[in-house]
């Protein structure tokens, strides 16, 4: 397939938010995962690697830095990456499964998070047990009810504590219209759980890692990408997320996004550098982008926070024709 906008240069501008993906363990395996994560997971963080990593971070003080895997919790970096970025007055942000804070060793992360006013960027992908377990597996829904009750008891969700949810579409569709479904959630989780939360971030699944794999098998991977080219977006590529983010991988190579990290594309021209060694005042690589691209720029856009563009249309649940 041909990318529409190749024919375009698209460079990044200034970096504001420095990706740190600690690694491919979690104690979940989803199928959609596009870093392939599982519990077997033997690609993770060392310390020396998190140490150099660190005092890049604090040289550069970008405006979030944000933790993700797999599982980040399952590094045992991560504690002292928090409290030690938290010393330098730099906002962190966690990407967690939810699930993995209802285990007893990792159950401590809680009352972290809110000794540095850690940003949550939680997974659920929908307000039903049926729609979460059926994409994350049986029980995950309770768990993860079970641990925004925790949350919501030390304080996330209002103002000072910021919890957000993500959801992803199960299947092979586009997502829903943000506004409408954030309000679903917002009422049902409270009214059936006594659950809040601050804001609902909906991301289009790239097909890449475990959902391309899942998409070959049931023969949709080449309706799927025509899905999201039929709807690609042009106004999307003055915002898409890449061109103020840098990923950086458990060894410290540095990539366009989370989704370029999982195939493996390192930022152009920097691809034998590693994070700690890069000068960001001088820095403006071309992103690299291929068809999985068409995920962040099919209708409204979409990226790790949520949809690049407001729109008036509320019919964006665009599914494959089967």
């Amino acid at each position: 397939m041909t990318v529409l906008w190749e024919d375009k240069e698209i460079r990044k501008t200034a970096v504001e938010t420095i990706q740190i993906n600690l690694g491919n363990k979690c104690n979940q395996s989803c199928y959609h995962c596009h870093i392939s994560a599982s519990p077997a997971g033997d690609k993770n963080m060392n310390e020396e690697t998190a140490l150099r990593v660190l005092k890049k971070l604090i040289d550069f003080s970008p405006q979030l830095v944000e933790f993700t895997g797999g599982a980040p919790e399952m590094n045992h970096n991560l504690k002292m990456l928090i409290e030690e970025l938290s010393k330098h007055k730099i906002k962190i942000a966690i990407r967690t499964n939810l699930t993995i804070l209802d285990m007893p060793e990792y159950s401590e992360f809680i009352s972290l998070y809110k000794e540095y006013g850690v940003k949550l960027i939680a997974s659920l992908p929908g307000y039903s047990r049926d729609i979460t377990d059926r994409q994350r597996g049986k029980g995950v829904f309770d768990k993860s009810i079970a641990v925004l009750k925790k949350l919501n008891h030390v304080g996330y969700g209002n103002k000072a504590l910021e919890l957000d949810l993500v959801h992803n579409p199960s299947d092979n569709c586009l997502k829903f219209s943000t506004d409408q479904l954030e309000h679903d959630y917002k009422q049902i989780l409270k009214k059936e759980h006594g659950v809040i939360f601050n804001k609902l971030i909906s991301i289009t699944n790239s097909p890449i890692g475990g959902f391309k794999r899942y998409l070959i098998k049931s023969n949709k991977y080449e309706d799927y990408l025509k899905l999201l080219a039929n709807n690609f977006n042009s106004d999307t590529l003055n915002h898409i997320m890449c061109k103020r983010l840098v990923s950086v991988d458990y060894l410290g190579y540095i990539y366009d996004c989370d989704f370029n990290l999982a195939l493996g594309i390192k930022t152009r021209g920097y691809e034998n550098k590693k994070f700690w060694e890069i000068n960001f005042n001088d820095f403006n690589p071309e992103i690299s982008c291929g068809e999985h691209c068409y995920a962040c720029t099919a209708v409204n856009g979409s990226s790790c926070y949520g949809k690049l563009l407001d729109t008036k249309s509320q019919i964006l649940n665009l599914c494959m024709i089967t």
